[in-house]
């Protein structure tokens, strides 16, 4: 699992969370949230790639508890420009097992 150091997260004006992560070679593959309610979620961005968001400001838990879905923006190495965005629902656990150790 790769661990996401330099992410930014803002809340739209609907309420919508978008993650603006560094963008990865391939493109994603039906992209998934994995969250269990804590300071931690995990990305699939592929079957073979997942991504920890780890320490996740205060404000935001409670937005994603009651969310469905993020929004995903991966931006080039400089953080200037927008390289894909894309939607990845929530899929809602009691505990991520993947995170356990941060």
């Amino acid at each position: 699992m790769q661990q996401e150091e330099f992410y930014k997260v803002i809340i739209t004006n609907e309420g919508i969370l978008v993650f603006m992560i560094k963008s990865r070679p391939d493109e994603p593959q039906k992209p998934f949230v994995l969250y269990d309610g804590g300071r931690h979620a995990t990305l699939y961005r592929t079957d073979n790639e997942t991504i920890a968001l780890d320490y996740l400001d205060d404000r935001l838990p409670p937005i994603l508890k009651q969310s469905d879905k993020v929004l995903i923006f991966e931006l080039d190495d400089e953080i200037e420009d927008l390289l894909r965005a894309y939607e990845a629902p929530i899929k809602h656990i009691k505990h991520n097992t993947f995170v356990e150790d941060l």
